[in-house]
């Protein structure tokens, strides 16, 4: 293990350790916030259903605008896995999800990376615009802390939008560096020229992204902290940012501490905040380990090769983990 991914690895471990001492500390007034029904329960755990299965058609789209083909089914497959193998080490997921599609699909891991890239940023921009437009339009820059939070969305957009949109100069260097910027350059320009596929891809993340916000909702409607529906948009938006940081593995511990920083800019206790963003994330974990340990072991029980890695002139795919948020498909082509 490299010193960055050790210094990650206790980087979320410390927050994670910080996050539950602070609720040990707070666990009287918290005792009584813990009224999760089990129609609650099975509620999140079917928007997380849904949310999965709408992310779909936007990498359905983007992979057809790279002249990839795919289908709906076996990609909702393989995403739920994804979300499963992206707690395994070594980001497997990543790797499992660019074998995979490489192995049925042909799609280079330069395209994977163009393609992760792209719907990255995609999905970071629509996030950030949707919580920076309700939050001056809703809450508006009265505390400092709201002004802060503005400015994350406003440099988040701006930094999409720099990717998504702004010609930028083709590198000339030999370098790998230069040879991603060059493949992601050109790739982004196909993809950019599909319209319909771009517009596909918005529509279905900005359900996705609404989805999210109502999962968040459930949880602080049933600990009886109600606030502005719209202050769950913004919930929602910085889930959506930070997943992409991944600073720590899977944003463990970090997307947690940023959603209860953001419920405090909303008006809710500190406390309320940690404990609505963990038990979010143990819905999202619950889902991934039942729904995605199914699709992992339908996958394997197919084609024990998926889990190979495949080759590529000796090369491995460099994306992040953050990628197991995102879902890809296969029409069942098999190589």
């Amino acid at each position: 293990m490299t010193v960055r991914k050790w210094i990650k690895h206790v980087l979320g471990v410390l927050i994670l350790a910080f996050l539950l001492a602070y609720l040990v500390g707070h666990r009287q007034e918290l005792k009584a916030l813990l009224k999760l029904s089990a129609g609650q329960l099975i509620m999140m755990y079917l928007l997380c259903f849904l949310i999965s299965v709408a992310s779909v058609p936007v990498v359905r789209s983007l992979l057809d605008a790279l002249e990839t083909e795919t289908g709906f089914g076996d990609m909702l497959i393989l995403n739920n896995a994804a979300l499963l193998l992206n707690y395994a080490p070594m980001k497997f997921g990543t790797v499992f999800r660019a074998n995979y599609l490489k192995r049925h699909h042909g799609l280079s891991y330069a395209h994977f990376a163009t393609f992760f890239l792209y719907i990255t940023f995609l999905m970071t921009l629509m996030a950030a615009a949707i919580g920076l437009a309700v939050l001056l339009g809703v809450y508006g820059l009265a505390g400092y802390e709201s002004k802060i939070l503005a400015g994350v969305f406003a440099a988040t957009v701006v930094g999409s939008l720099v990717f998504l949109l702004i010609p930028l100069p083709m590198p000339k260097g030999d370098g790998r560096m230069s040879a991603m910027l060059r493949t992601f350059i050109a790739g982004r320009s196909q993809i950019s020229k599909q319209r319909k596929a771009v517009l596909i891809s918005v529509v279905f993340v900005v359900i996705t992204f609404v989805l999210t916000a109502l999962r968040i909702g459930i949880i602080y409607h049933s600990m009886g902290r109600e606030m502005h529906p719209a202050g769950y948009l913004i919930l929602g938006a910085l889930g959506f940012v930070v997943l992409f940081i991944a600073i720590t593995p899977g944003s463990l511990g970090l997307r947690e501490l940023v959603l209860a920083c953001g419920a405090v800019v909303l008006g809710m206790p500190l406390e309320v905040g940690i404990l609505a963003a963990i038990i979010d994330r143990a819905i999202t974990i619950c889902y991934a380990f039942t729904a995605g340990g199914a699709c992992t072991l339908w996958l394997w029980y197919r084609s024990p090769n998926n889990f190979r890695k495949e080759q590529d002139d000796g090369k491995e795919p460099k994306v992040s983990d953050s990628c197991g948020k995102i879902s890809g498909q296969d029409n069942q082509k098999r190589g």
